[in-house]
């Protein structure tokens, strides 16, 4: 007859063979809605997990699922003591970038960070992919805020500003677009490219010199705005006839195309996947915002989508001169504007407002004409942080510090 330690020990096997089983399938589910870094946190919880997290086919998934989420800069930190003669010395700079979440209303934390602890400046130039480029005085650095990883572009060449990056699809690269004055025969400007890839040395530069057909037929107005494969760019002369310079990220190829109207305070962006064009009408106070779609991009043919008029007593107390003040969003979302209190206002089409989000502690709050898709996408360009240390002309960026 079996012993009573017996019975109760194939009654504790039985118990743990009878454990709940998630299916594969629903984990890959779970996971797939779950943020970047929470994902990164649950590869340690099993060996199938992590199998399964590190799958290029779940990062690419996981990827297009994440939602492009508006980016917004502002520095925290500064203040001084109450007591000055005690510490006369203010708090440090952060300059902060995040992503903030309008249908949960919170700001995510922080893409970047940036301590102000050497007087170098700081600049975001462009998102695409989940991956941001930025530039710390006259270095250029691509990272992913997800993963943490980065790597560093070749110094541009003299007299040249950056103009757009995006994916040349025929090679998959990922190309930063910098434009070069050609002071013999100015207004024309040249362009040429940085490829972010430790295996070339850091990247390579093609001046259009050496390649027929890489000339702007002006020099670019701003950031660019990514639709249908080609960066869009508004003019910087008025004798340019205010056409639209448009550059093909496959081809390489610039063109130009016609704005739907002349408005003197008027920015280019993407909706859903559309080039759109937002504008401020009127003089000094601004009540009255426009969205344009390129329905038809094949023939420029715009339309008006949406004319939303905000209430004049609670805009009125600013100019809407600069574009970062204003961010057009979509039907859905509305219009997004930045008010002098460093509060971020919501409004929806008829200009009903539905919400007001504080920047704690923030101050300079700014709204980037960038968003951010996370990724987990991995690309072979990034360099660890250990073998970037080794090379002692090349110090650690300090864009993760603290997060």
């Amino acid at each position: 007859m079996e012993s009573t330690e017996g019975l109760r020990k194939r009654q504790q096997v039985a118990s743990a063979s009878a454990s709940p089983y998630i299916p594969d399938d629903l984990v890959r589910r779970i996971l797939l809605r779950l943020p970047s870094r929470s994902v990164l946190r649950i590869r340690a919880v099993c060996k199938a997990w992590l199998q399964l997290a590190s799958d290029p086919a779940f990062a690419l998934e996981h990827h297009s699922l994440q939602p492009a989420l508006p980016l917004v800069s502002f520095l925290r930190g500064g203040a001084r003591s109450s007591n000055p003669s005690a510490d006369p010395d203010p708090d440090p700079v952060d300059c902060r970038v995040e992503a903030f979440d309008l249908r949960a209303g919170e700001f995510r934390p922080a893409a970047v960070r940036f301590p102000d602890d050497s007087g170098r400046q700081f600049r975001l130039h462009g998102s695409c992919d989940g991956l941001l480029l930025l530039s710390s005085d006259d270095r250029f650095f691509v990272c992913n805020p997800a993963t943490h990883q980065w790597t560093r572009l070749l110094s541009p060449l003299r007299s040249s500003w950056l103009a757009g990056f995006y994916r040349h699809g025929p090679t998959g690269e990922y190309r930063a677009l910098f434009f070069r004055g050609n002071w013999a025969g100015w207004p024309r400007t040249n362009y040429y490219i940085l490829v972010p890839d430790s295996r070339k040395g850091g990247g390579i530069g093609l001046p259009a010199e050496k390649a027929a057909g890489y000339r702007f037929r002006g020099s670019p107005l701003g950031p660019p705005a990514l639709a249908h494969g080609r960066l869009h760019w508004m003019p910087r002369r008025k004798k340019q006839g205010h056409k639209i310079m448009v550059f093909d990220t496959a081809t390489e190829v610039v063109t130009v195309m016609a704005p739907p109207l002349i408005r003197e305070h008027m920015w280019l962006h993407e909706v859903g996947g559309e080039l759109a064009m937002s504008c401020c009408c009127g003089n000094r106070v601004v009540a009255t915002v426009e969205l344009w779609l390129l329905q038809d991009y094949a023939n420029g043919i715009w339309v008006c989508k949406h004319r939303v008029r905000l209430p004049t007593v609670e805009v009125s107390s600013f100019p809407f001169d600069e574009t970062w003040r204003v961010f057009f969003m979509s039907a859905e979302e509305g219009v997004v504007v930045v008010t002098p209190e460093q509060k971020l206002l919501q409004y929806d089409m008829s200009g009903t407002l539905l919400g007001s989000f504080p920047c704690n502690g923030g101050r300079n709050l700014k709204i980037t004409p960038y968003t951010l898709k996370e990724s987990l996408v991995r690309h072979g360009f990034f360099e660890t942080h250990e073998n970037a240390g080794d090379r002692d002309d090349e110090p650690l960026p300090p864009f993760f510090r603290g997060l």
